[in-house]
């Protein structure tokens, strides 16, 4: 028989990404998560897919601590998000790439000032040639490298989209 692992058995090295262990949350008499599971290993990717309404966001928002479960366990590398605390909790945040459903672009700054918005807040001690390598080699890999100067108004929805994804990848969770 095969042994069953838990969070418990994983630790950063050698365990899964992702352990979600029997999850719990609701919204006054509204039950949203009701005992979710899931496990999710390393370089591997999932989509979470369903009907509006049925808890996609209040997980992954949970899965961030953007949200605390009523119950249940959360470990990312090992370590049990819904424990952590301020400064820990913004360090295991720091692993994870967020992705907004509304691209969260300041349209009143260029494509490069939205690249290295976030840069210079999480690793102000970058310095400038840091800086603008990430932003261009972010920018290239979704194919926009040649938008950096250009202002959100200026590029479609999909474009943006792409400039979110590239803002995302260049933190390097």
């Amino acid at each position: 028989m095969a042994e069953t692992k838990t969070a418990a058995n994983y630790n950063n090295d050698n365990g899964p990404a992702i352990v979600i262990e029997d999850i719990y949350k609701s919204f006054g008499e509204k039950k949203v998560l009701n005992g979710f599971n899931l496990t999710v290993n390393k370089n591997e990717n999932v989509v979470v897919l369903g009907k509006s309404g049925t808890g996609k966001s209040v997980l992954i928002k949970c899965i961030v601590r953007l949200l605390t479960p009523d119950s249940g366990r959360i470990m990312i590398s090992g370590q049990d998000i819904v424990q952590l605390e301020n400064q820990e909790l913004d360090k295991a945040r720091s692993k994870i790439g967020f992705l907004f459903q509304g691209n969260a672009i300041y349209d009143s700054m260029t494509i490069r000032e939205n690249l290295e918005f976030p840069l210079r807040r999480r690793w102000f001690r970058l310095k400038q040639d840091e800086i603008d390598a990430r932003v261009e080699e972010a920018l290239d890999s979704v194919g926009l490298k040649h938008t950096v100067d250009l202002m959100p108004s200026e590029l479609s929805g999909g474009m943006l989209k792409r400039i979110a994804l590239a803002r995302t990848v260049s933190l390097r969770p």
